[in-house]
């Protein structure tokens, strides 16, 4: 009886205080915003001279591996978000994976619930109150990470329907990883005490949420700090990912580059393409990108990945076809969900058609190698290597690219030109990616 009374004791002091941050505004308070920032929604209530009540409502972006905003560009203010609306992300989905970031202070009543999808959840240590049923309803979370909160009067965490369904039943097999000693490790030991039957996995760790050592930005309406080009570096992956599924050109995007990813075919079959790339420096996961050639197709994200290949046997939900070209794209991201690099677009054809794929690229070039001196030439003349079966169709001519055109650059005819001393590399790659590689040296 007396942990039932400490119990409602807890709940009642949670929804006075959940009250207390979800009152009406007060008359300072006279003008309620709602923006949407990269697929976040956002609800605020703005005076003329500052913010106030300010929190998270939801998403309806596509990142599926989804780390919050920590911060919004508003009126050329950089604004902390700290709180999590109720029901905010109820229903969605498509999220597999969450982590709230460092500055976070409040998780709103059934926050995800009916987020199906969800098997992770990253809580930061500085989260210290969650509301009833905050983490219910979460059927497939399997692993919760909940960093150290500060054990004041104010860490009341109400974990009571932590690893419920919807109809609170107790869901099995949930492992939560926390600090030992901390407040949510005896929320979770009382919540064991309460439900023996079914017992949540704790397991002890010194930093459970180090994931949530992020800082994500948002600036306002897409622009601010973030660049204009959606594929540029420090671009949103949200904005990036929506660009490149409404784009159908047959051309590179603006901004993407080949001399990073290197994106090119590396093994074709009559019914499979398997694409690869190379690791980015500061990239942590790969967003691979496909569809059929032709200027009217759009792309499509199949996938993305911590590897550096990807092997397609379908695209756009359909089995491959032998002898037809398909292209792809590649998107390098960072841990904060920003763009590291976007590839060059390229055209593979698949086995047992009467089209193939250039096998190699040559140039005037003895042994790939030039040395100039400084606001001299080389014309590299580069020619695609063809098979001796079968015709490849162009999609583009062979194009060049200079990896620090401050040392040398190179124009659409492959001419060479040294701008000052050291060295660097120029690539010619073929519409399948394959490329040579030519070190430059200026003198």
């Amino acid at each position: 009886m007396k942990q039932v009374l400490k119990r409602l004791s807890v709940f009642v002091l949670a929804i006075a205080v959940c009250v207390t941050m979800f009152a009406a505004p007060t008359k300072a308070e006279t003008k309620q915003v709602k923006i949407e920032m990269n697929g976040f929604h956002f609800t605020f209530y703005d005076d003329g001279g500052g913010i106030g009540s300010l929190w998270l409502d939801g998403y309806t972006g596509s990142e599926t591996n989804l780390v919050l905003p920590t911060h919004i560009i508003y009126n050329n203010n950089k604004i902390p978000v700290e709180e999590i609306a109720p029901e905010a992300f109820a229903g969605n989905t498509k999220l597999k994976r969450v982590v709230i970031p460092d500055g976070y202070q409040f998780i709103g009543a059934r926050a995800f619930a009916g987020c199906t999808g969800i098997t992770e959840l990253v809580i930061s240590g500085t989260v210290v109150y969650m509301a009833e049923a905050a983490l219910a309803d979460i059927p497939n979370c399997k692993t919760i990470r909940i960093g150290e909160a500060k054990d004041t009067p104010s860490s009341i965490y109400l974990m009571s329907y932590i690893a419920t369904t919807g109809d609170l039943n107790p869901i099995q097999g949930v492992t939560a990883y926390v600090v030992q000693g901390s407040v949510a490790d005896r929320e979770l030991q009382q919540l064991n005490t309460d439900r023996p039957n079914a017992p949540i996995i704790i397991k002890y760790m010194d930093d459970p949420a180090k994931d949530a050592h992020v800082t994500r930005v948002l600036p306002e309406n897409g622009g601010g700090t973030e660049p204009k080009n959606p594929y540029d570096k420090g671009a949103s992956y949200d904005r990036a990912d929506k660009a490149i599924t409404n784009y159908s050109s047959e051309a590179d995007p603006a901004g993407s580059v080949f001399g990073l990813l290197q994106l090119k075919q590396k093994k074709v079959k009559k019914n499979a393409i398997k694409v690869s790339w190379k690791k980015v420096s500061g990239a942590v996961k790969y967003a691979f990108y496909a569809t059929n050639c032709g200027k009217k197709n759009k792309y499509v994200r199949h996938g993305i990945t911590t590897g550096t290949s990807n092997n397609f046997k379908k695209i756009c939900g359909k089995k491959l076809k032998k002898g037809k070209y398909y292209k792809f794209i590649v998107i390098a991201i960072d841990k904060n969900n920003k763009v590291v690099s976007t590839s060059k677009t390229v055209h593979v054809a698949t086995k047992g058609g009467k089209v193939t794929n250039d096998t190699g690229v040559k140039t005037k070039a003895k042994k790939n190698k030039v040395s100039i001196k400084v606001k001299k030439t080389f014309k590299l003349k580069a020619k695609e290597k063809k098979p001796k079966k079968g015709k490849v169709k162009r999609h583009r001519k062979i194009k060049y690219e200079s990896l620090n055109s401050k040392v040398a650059s190179v124009n659409g005819k492959g001419v060479i030109k040294g701008v000052k001393k050291g060295k660097t590399t120029v690539f010619a790659y073929a519409q399948n990616g394959i490329c040579a590689k030519i070190k430059v040296t200026v003198k």
